[in-house]
């Protein structure tokens, strides 16, 4: 839950940036029918979906790899604001095509571009707010998660009120045919005012979340100084000794940097390189001093807890890293990696060993749902012996999916699976619990092959279930499932981890690898229900 109004700003503020990470995508699939149109005249006018889908998860599997394995010496803060500014120039990009009339190969070239620019960005953006959330109380990875799968469920929406909506094939067909004044197409320009309105809205959003960015590194950072009243500001020194003691309150300060450098190998780096130890009289300066400009990162109101300023400490150095910041391991890089400048692997494959069942756990999680969700789920057709049929029964099981996608992300706050409640032999430790949880999507997503589709050949598997509001429901349980445990495998990994901010990273690279990896999978579960 949000216990505070601190967490309340930083969630809110991770839900936009969660949102704008997969607003590109959704864009490209609610504007198909303006691309459509506008690739009339290409090669690539009735296939290119498949072509922007392996584009964008090709180059954005390419440059996740790349984030993550020089993620040890990033700076994150530069990443996101670069990631944020890259989309929205996209964004502008896009908005041109349907501005200024182009079409035909012109609108291709530049629709590719535009996509892969965006595909780029935000593997920045998300490996490094990954490992930042990873440092941060579990309402920002939630937040985090969240936000995308906001990003799905309005777009599914819109698709679905459009359907409601829009004129029929025969009215569109008509539209295409009326000219205007200047003798052109009434459907073209109603397309092209839509889809503009589409991308306005986005680049709008887009400065939203950057604007968010800014704000939250600032506030996580430091809080704005030049303010003198005792009442609005101290350091966290003040806070302490003003509720314990000068001399307790000095102890618990300096017991508050060391345990948060045991976690942040990289912020211990910067805090010796800075003042010669981490628990220096940098955290017990005066507000007045000549040290202003340092004391200024662990200033924070009365009201925040002691957790919250834990998470503020480690949060500042991450996203401004200095140049030492790659000691993150106690093992040395063997040589015939560091002769091959492969420095930053042993880093990684030392944090991957620690979380490595959470990172199986993400990676199978997209895995089963990618391998039904939407190839096979999209197939299924209403069921004549169905009580009650439901029309547009495809549109529907988008947007039932990004709900429940939704409302599992959401309810990792109220439905938690903790490292730290049971051992890890135990029968109920976190990873045991999400693997059960995953060996029953399994059945799930069996259960799929047993509804009617539009197969061209005979199914291996007969339809055995008609009934298109049990199809809905299971539709449903899929989303939910798939958004709880990948969310929860990501708040809780990070925990078994010494360096939290990389475990993050790899946790949110296994859920790209699981994506891939059921795109694969799809293909014969697609042959064994009979769809071409």
């Amino acid at each position: 839950m949000l216990e505070t109004q601190w967490q309340r700003y930083l969630y809110w503020r991770f839900v936009a940036l969660g949102t704008a990470t997969l607003m590109a995508w959704n864009v490209y699939i609610v504007s198909s029918e303006f691309f459509r149109y506008e690739f009339r005249n290409t090669p690539l006018k009735d296939n290119f979906e498949s072509v922007f889908s392996m584009l964008s998860n090709s180059v954005y599997l390419a440059a996740l790899s790349y984030t993550l394995y020089t993620q040890p010496k990033a700076n994150h803060d530069r990443r996101i604001r670069v990631g944020l500014q890259a989309t929205l120039a996209a964004f502008c990009a896009i908005l041109l095509l349907p501005a200024c009339g182009i079409d035909g190969w012109a609108a291709l070239v530049v629709a590719l571009l535009a996509l892969s620019i965006a595909a780029v960005a935000t593997a920045y953006i998300q490996c490094s707010i990954y490992g930042i959330v990873a440092l941060l109380p579990p309402c920002c990875a939630e937040g985090f998660m969240s936000g995308q799968a906001v990003a799905g469920t309005v777009i599914s929406a819109a698709q679905l009120l459009a359907i409601y909506t829009s004129p029929n094939a025969d009215n569109n067909a008509t539209a295409a045919m009326d000219l205007d004044n200047d003798g052109n197409s009434v459907y073209q320009r109603r397309l092209r005012l839509r889809t503009a309105a589409y991308f306005c809205m986005s680049v709008l959003f887009m400065a939203l979340s950057a604007t968010a960015w800014v704000q939250l590194n600032a506030c996580l950072g430091l809080k704005q100084q030049g303010n003198e009243d005792e009442e609005n500001e101290q350091t966290i020194y003040e806070h302490q000794a003003l509720s314990t003691g000068t001399a307790e309150g000095t102890h618990n300060v300096n017991m508050l940097i060391t345990d948060v450098c045991e976690e942040s190998p990289r912020l211990r780096a910067a805090l010796v390189e800075q003042n010669g130890s981490p628990t220096s009289s940098l955290y017990m300066g005066s507000r007045r001093g000549q040290n202003r400009q340092n004391t200024h990162i662990l200033t924070e109101s009365t009201d925040r807890s002691a957790t919250n300023d834990a998470a503020i400490v480690e949060h500042t150095y991450y996203a401004n890293p200095t140049s030492n910041s790659n000691s993150t391991s106690p093992a040395e890089t063997p040589q015939w990696l560091a002769a091959l400048g492969l420095d930053n692997v042993q880093v990684v494959y030392s944090t991957f060993r620690e979380i490595s069942p959470y990172a199986f756990i993400c990676a199978i999680a997209m895995t089963q749902t990618l391998a039904v969700f939407p190839p096979l789920t999209e197939a299924i057709v209403s069921s004549p012996a169905s009580k009650p049929q439901i029309g547009n029964l495809t549109a529907w099981h988008f947007l039932l999916f990004n709900m429940g996608d939704y409302l599992g992300r959401l309810s990792t706050q109220w439905i938690k699976c903790e490292a730290s409640v049971q051992p890890a032999s135990s029968c109920l430790s976190a990873p045991r619990v999400l693997c059960l949880v995953n060996g029953a999507r399994w059945v799930l997503a069996a259960a799929f092959l047993l509804f009617p589709t539009n197969a061209n050949i005979t199914p291996f598997i007969p339809a055995v279930i008609h009934s298109d509001v049990l199809y809905l429901f299971l539709v449903f349980v899929l989303g939910w499932s798939n958004g709880w445990v990948a969310t929860t495998a990501l708040i809780t990994g990070p925990q078994a981890a010494t360096n939290k901010e990389l475990a993050g990273s790899i946790l949110g690279y296994a859920l790209c690898i699981g994506l891939f990896l059921g795109a694969v999978v799809s293909y014969p579960v697609i042959l064994v229900s009979g769809i071409s």
